[in-house]
């Protein structure tokens, strides 16, 4: 089942910060994005006029959704007042939820996003419910009590101090349990040519609790002034990260190489207003127009139900030098036959395929050319069609030699896949094809560089099986 998050946080009709930055990072990261509105505010990228409590509204909106659908991880932005800090506390107890907090009081511009004196009911009545908590240095100078300023690498343990003072807070009895949590402390100091971040994250050790810190450091901007929307983002992008089961010290430092790459991409309004640009670059765009090809002509083709596996069928493209899964779009959902017909049961969207996304990956580190892949139904007659009909290399993959420690490790079964074609054969075939073996359905895996030399390949297979 695709990850489901949540956020409960203000509506900003820039779209650059609030529950819409929310949402936008939730779906760019591949989770899919619920959302209760807890305030309209009145804002542009650089003033703010004003806003409205929806706060009457709250609950019933927290109760449709909840009741619902199966929801695990929440971002928290946007409070206006004691009564949505209520619904929100009630929320998180009554659904067991794991929550991200973005303690934002005061707006990018310096106008307070709640009533006044909220900050000190939100630490009492929040804190201990929070898994993660993202303070800027202004708010972690005001939670922690502490004067934080010019804080660099060399007098850091001002800071320390500060984090482990605020941790502290988000435990009921101050004492560092078993609940492993966090805090990120946002631009908290400088560097010569760098910003970085103080990650805080508490561990229990045998009878203690004990805390890590580390540095994250970023580039500096190179403009003046203010981006508005950053922490919404960062908050949202931990909060999406998790849903994807990973730990919180993984989910902190993949958001922060998420945001940094968003941050270097901004999009410039009048009035020296700067949003982050969340949407796709024209290189994603590429890609997805790519996928889009290949599936059209397949979906168009009643003589592909042939070809779709029982696991069903997905087309995965990636950016020109993918490393990670971010960087390789799919079908959300694959591909399955309905009315006779291939259909895709989502959207092609970065970070939302598997298996054939670290297959692409794997065939990278040995022919960087590599950018498609398709896996396709077997069946002995056709990949012996193939071999005999087409200029199409093949290899056979023989699962009983797959040495017994990978064979349950999907990433590196994938490379030794690939591995073993470049060794036997010197080179990453058009197809790779294996028998399959318990638990494991026989499989053809097709190669390509391009959507067109993909098509191009498909044609020739679906030649043969038309005979067959």
């Amino acid at each position: 089942m695709k990850p489901f998050c949540l956020t409960i946080a203000g509506s900003d009709p820039t779209s650059g910060a609030g529950i819409q930055a929310d949402i936008r990072t939730f779906d760019r990261i591949g989770v899919h994005p619920f959302s209760a509105i807890t305030a309209i505010t009145y804002q542009t990228a650089t003033e703010f006029y004003g806003f409205k409590s929806l706060s009457d509204e709250l609950g019933e909106q927290l109760d449709a959704i909840l009741n619902s659908y199966a929801i695990k991880y929440v971002k928290i932005g946007m409070i206006p007042d004691n009564r949505s800090l209520d619904i929100i506390k009630n929320t998180i107890l009554t659904h067991n939820l794991i929550a991200v907090l973005d303690p934002v009081n005061i707006s990018s511009v310096g106008e307070r996003l709640s009533s006044e004196g909220l900050e000190i009911e939100i630490e009492r009545e929040l804190f201990p419910l929070v898994t993660i908590l993202t303070p800027n240095l202004g708010e972690a100078s005001y939670y922690a009590n502490k004067e934080l300023e010019n804080i660099t690498l060399d007098n850091i343990e001002s800071l320390k101090d500060a984090a482990e003072i605020i941790i502290k807070k988000m435990y009921v009895d101050h004492k560092i349990s078993e609940n492993q949590k966090a805090v990120v402390i946002k631009s908290a100091g400088t560097t010569k040519n760098n910003i970085f971040d103080l990650v805080c994250v508490s561990n229990f050790e045998k009878t203690k609790g004990t805390l890590d810190f580390k540095i994250i450091e970023k580039p500096k901007s190179s403009f003046q002034g203010n981006i508005h929307g950053t922490g919404c983002v960062f908050s949202s992008a931990i909060t999406a990260y998790l849903s994807l089961e990973n730990s919180i010290r993984a989910s902190i430092e993949k958001a922060e190489t998420f945001f940094n790459s968003r941050f270097q991409s901004y999009i410039e309004l009048p009035l020296q207003g700067k949003i982050l640009d969340l949407t796709l670059g024209q290189e994603q765009i590429e890609v997805i127009d790519q996928i889009k090809e290949i599936y059209n002509y397949v979906s168009n083709n009643t003589k592909f139900r042939k070809l779709i596996p029982e696991v069903r069928m997905n087309i995965s493209g990636s950016l020109p030098n993918a490393t990670s899964k971010e960087e390789i779009a799919g079908i959300e959902g694959r591909i399955t036959i309905i009315g006779g017909y291939p259909h895709a049961s989502g959207e092609i969207k970065f970070n939302v395929s598997d298996h054939t996304a670290r297959l692409i990956l794997s065939a990278k580190e040995f022919d960087n050319s590599i950018n498609f892949v398709t896996n396709l139904r077997y069946k002995e007659k056709y990949v012996k069609g193939i071999q005999e009909k087409t200029n199409l290399t093949t290899f056979e993959l023989l699962r009983e030699s797959q040495p017994d420690s990978i064979k349950h490790e999907e990433r590196s079964t994938m490379r030794w896949l690939i591995e073993e074609s470049i060794n036997k054969m010197g080179e990453i075939p058009d197809l790779i094809w294996d028998k399959g073996s318990i638990g494991k359905e026989p499989m053809v895996r097709l190669f390509s560089k391009t959507s067109k030399d993909m098509i191009e390949k498909l044609i020739k297979i679906v030649r043969v099986i038309d005979n067959e």
